[in-house]
C-alpha cells in the first residue's frame, strides 16, 4: 500500500508542471531548455538586462501543427521585493529585455498559472549587464 501512495504521489508531481532551475554553463551568457515545462526560476544579479525567447508547438483545428515564437513581453515573471511583469503586457520594441532590479530569485512562467504543455517548448534566456544591452 505503502509503494502505491509513492507512485501515486510520484505520478501527480510529474504530471502538474514541476518548476525548472536555470542554470548557465560556466563562461556562457545564456540558458535553453527543451521539453513540456511552461515554469523556470534562477538567481539573477541586479541590475541585469535579460532576453527570453520561447517557440512552442500548437495544434490547428485541421489536425496539424503550427510553432508560434514569442520573446519575453508574453512571459508572467516574479522577482524579490515584490517584482512583477504581465504576460499580458504590451510589447516595447525599443526596449525588448526584462530589467532585474535587485539581485534574488527570478520565476518566469510562460503561461499566467504555469500548468505545462502538451506539446514541447523551447526556451532560451539570456543575461548581460543593463549597460550591455543595446536598445534602439
Amino acid at each position: 500500500m505503502k509503494k502505491l501512495l509513492i507512485t501515486l504521489a510520484s505520478t501527480i508531481a510529474l504530471s502538474s508542471g514541476a518548476d525548472v532551475q536555470i542554470s548557465m554553463p560556466p563562461g556562457s551568457q545564456c540558458w535553453s531548455y527543451q521539453g513540456r515545462d511552461t515554469r523556470f526560476y534562477g538567481n539573477f544579479l541586479g541590475g541585469q538586462a535579460l532576453t527570453v525567447a520561447v517557440v512552442e508547438q500548437q495544434s490547428t483545428e485541421h489536425a496539424g501543427m503550427k510553432a508560434i515564437a514569442y520573446n519575453g513581453e508574453q512571459v508572467w515573471v516574479n522577482g524579490p521585493n515584490g517584482y512583477f511583469r504581465d504576460g499580458n503586457r504590451e510589447s516595447n520594441p525599443n526596449d525588448p529585455f526584462i530589467h532585474t532590479d535587485k539581485p534574488g530569485r527570478y520565476i518566469f512562467n510562460l503561461y499566467e498559472h504555469g500548468t505545462g504543455t502538451e506539446f514541447p517548448v523551447f526556451v532560451k534566456i539570456c543575461a548581460m549587464r543593463k549597460d550591455q544591452a543595446k536598445t534602439k
